[in-house]
């Protein structure tokens, strides 16, 4: 119940600060497009923890994957 709730108040909190919203799947997972510090052209999807998403978006990672391009 703890991790749904921490799940609906930090997709909440994205969407109130304008960051595109992506619904995690049954085991609480969702895409992230990562882009290696340091090596860009590296750029491609992983499929993280909801709890992750914090650190990765930090260093440059954006929601969605890669072939979604920004804003979409």
């Amino acid at each position: 119940m703890k991790r749904k709730l921490a799940s609906a108040i930090l997709l909440t909190v994205l969407a109130v600060l304008g960051v595109a919203v992506v619904s995690a799947d049954s085991q609480g997972k969702v895409d992230i497009c990562h882009i290696p510090p340091g090596n860009p052209e590296n750029a491609h999807t992983i499929n993280v923890s909801v709890n992750a998403i914090p650190a990765h978006l930090d260093h440059g990672d954006r929601l969605g994957s890669c072939d979604e391009g920004p804003g979409t």
